[in-house]
């Protein structure tokens, strides 16, 4: 079996699925092609998503300035940095800065009651 298709098995657990309330947040280390980074998984609207914690306007994690993604009304993600906000269902910049660009999204998947990155980019923090 080539190094790929293992890579493409591989699951990072971050959490049983009903732990990660409604606009409730994570970070995970983990290791994005192999680099170092965090991802942050969300709750919202009553679905889980996951992006790597990378805002598109300076190559600085969200909560780089304070441990918190959500805006003040918990309706847009919101880098602590500079204040650049972002629909947290599709990642995508809604402030005109960096409109049209997104964070990098990851796939995300619920497995026997719990929540895992799946993408084939991601591997746990230590892994190449």
């Amino acid at each position: 079996m080539s190094g790929m298709t293992a890579q493409k098995r591989q699951k990072v657990l971050v959490c049983a699925a009903d732990a990660l309330q409604e606009k409730q947040f994570l970070l995970v280390e983990v290791s994005y092609r192999g680099e170092p980074h965090s991802a942050i998984v969300l709750r919202y609207a009553g679905s889980a998503f996951a992006y790597l914690n990378q805002c598109v306007h300076m190559p600085r994690p969200l909560t780089c300035e304070r441990d918190a993604i959500f805006d003040a009304q918990a309706n847009r993600l919101r880098c602590s940095m500079h204040g650049i906000v972002y629909d947290p269902q599709t990642g995508e910049s809604l402030s005109a800065l960096c409109q049209g660009e997104r964070l990098q999204a990851l796939r995300l998947e619920e497995l026997d009651g719990k929540l895992f990155i799946t993408d084939k980019r991601v591997a746990p923090r230590g892994n190449k």
